[in-house]
């Protein structure tokens, strides 16, 4: 229904753009039509009445028409009983505490991706410069896998890690 009003609105725009037109470059017949549809409205005030009734309701109906809400995204976890939805915040959460059970990696930030055949996560890592980056970002892939897949039944297609930044390690100092 909003698709067919933003059509009407949009088509109502163009013809008043090339009426408008019209009359500039010189034409008379949009500004005879005009005069003459003008002319008709005070002639019939009763049918004025009744038009102004019908696009007043059409003008204030689109204001009075529920609006859909919007569903927070969330992923299908199997299950044989019924229907279980998890939220992609509480996947983050998953992703980052299986981040945090790795030593040399600082902090992540997770994307995640719905496709056909799984779950597809995107980890932007900070990572420590004093590990080695091929095989902290294997045990960082392998971790989240892992832990998806053991607590929720999601299976993971892919994760990838785009590694952002090398943040040294700091040293806490005790007074």
């Amino acid at each position: 229904m909003e698709s067919v009003i933003a059509y009407l609105v949009g088509a109502f725009f163009i013809i008043a753009a090339g009426w408008i037109l019209a009359i500039t470059i010189g034409w008379n017949l949009p500004y005879d039509l005009l005069g003459q549809g003008l002319f008709w409205l005070k002639m019939h005030p009763w049918e004025d009445v009744v038009l102004a009734a019908c696009l007043l309701i059409l003008g204030i109906l689109p204001f009075f028409r529920p609006r859909p809400r919007r569903l927070e995204p969330s992923f299908l976890i199997p299950s044989r009983l019924g229907e279980v939805r998890m939220s992609e915040p509480a996947l983050k959460d998953i992703i980052i505490r299986s981040a945090q059970a790795l030593s040399g990696i600082h902090q992540v930030q997770p994307n995640l991706r719905q496709r056909e055949d799984g779950l597809e996560v995107l980890v932007y890592a900070q990572l420590n410069p004093e590990f080695v980056i091929p095989e902290t970002t294997e045990q960082l892939q392998g971790k989240i896998k892992e832990d998806i897949e053991h607590y929720t039944g999601i299976k993971i297609v892919e994760v990838k890690v785009l590694v952002r930044s090398l943040e040294p390690a700091r040293q806490s100092r005790v007074r």
